[in-house]
């Protein structure tokens, strides 16, 4: 069963401002994603010495918002769950898998 996160402490604008401020990731540490968050680091990093690194932060930080509203509604959310759909695929990839 995955271990999952329940706080309604969490506001999905820090987590979303977060993400886009700080390497795409930052925002998942604040929900309690870290391996998700660290794998958002590292693609952001890739991906901008490849001159595409700005996309990530943006499409993180729209998940991360989707994320942290469900903490503030007082639903709980999986370790490792996306607020949109694609991205469990990409983080899937890199062992940040939903189980």
């Amino acid at each position: 069963m995955a271990e999952e996160i329940q706080t309604t402490e969490k506001n999905a604008i820090l987590a979303a401002l977060l993400n886009l401020c700080l390497f795409g990731g930052v925002g998942y540490y604040y929900l309690g994603q870290s391996k998700k968050g660290l794998w958002a680091i590292i693609i952001t990093l890739i991906l901008s010495w490849l001159g595409v690194g700005m996309v990530v932060p943006w499409i993180t930080a729209y998940d991360a918002y989707l994320l942290g509203s469900k903490l503030a509604n007082g639903e709980s959310i999986r370790i490792n769950e996306c607020g949109l759909g694609f991205l469990s695929g990409v983080f899937g990839i890199f062992g940040a898998k939903d189980e």
